[in-house]
């Protein structure tokens, strides 16, 4: 059959089975953060402990960030998953070490749904420091590390406001950071957050999964 003569519509119904695709792997998180700014829709809901960011502040590879042992550092393992992020300059001192503690607790805290969340340090590095050493890196398993050498340091300090360097924050799945929380936030907030975001995943997974959809 020549292309003149192809039934009306036949492209579009080629495209519907990747339509659908889309639309099953978008909507979970899509449905979180619905439900995450309409609370009301879940049981016992209760107000977010962190600041929601407005807009959000997607981490990029135009941004430069590079492994703790140079080259590129892959913001595509982290696709797909919620992420825990620490904001700190190079080097990570105690406060940094504490909140690195305090993710590692929030992450075993969420128990299974642990699997789907990463935890991330970003060391901002001036002209001439160093990042992060091999031994400190060597404790930290689990941890993903990415540095910011000083051109991706400033293009992050503009996106994240005065003291963005020095936070802790939420990513979500797309890879764009969305909550942040003050250095001195209690481990409980961030758990809070992060169990509700997950559990409106969850949910809708589930609805979809009876035939809600």
């Amino acid at each position: 059959m020549t292309a003149a003569a192809r039934p009306p519509g036949t492209g579009t119904r080629r495209l519907l089975p990747l339509l659908a695709m889309v639309a099953v792997f978008a909507a979970p998180v899509v449905a979180a953060w619905f439900l995450y700014l309409n609370p009301e829709h879940l049981p016992s809901a209760r107000s977010n402990r962190g600041d929601l960011l407005e807009p959000v502040v997607p981490l990029e590879a135009s941004l430069g960030l590079e492994g703790p042992q140079g080259g590129p550092f892959d913001l595509g393992d982290l696709s797909g998953k919620w992420t825990l992020v620490a904001v700190s300059p190079a080097p990570c001192a105690e406060a940094c070490r504490l909140r690195l503690a305090d993710l590692g607790r929030v992450w075993a805290a969420l128990g299974e749904s642990r699997l789907n969340v990463e935890r991330l340090l970003v060391v901002s590095v001036p002209e001439g420091g160093a990042a992060v050493d091999a031994g400190f890196a060597s404790e930290l398993a689990g941890l993903r590390i990415a540095v910011a050498g000083p051109a991706a340091a400033r293009a992050l300090a503009a996106r994240l406001g005065a003291g963005g360097l020095e936070r802790t924050y939420i990513l979500d799945p797309f890879g764009q950071l969305m909550m942040r929380y003050s250095p001195d936030a209690p481990a409980r907030d961030l758990l809070k957050d992060m169990e509700r975001l997950l559990k409106a995943s969850k949910n809708w997974i589930k609805g979809a999964q009876y035939g809600h959809r």
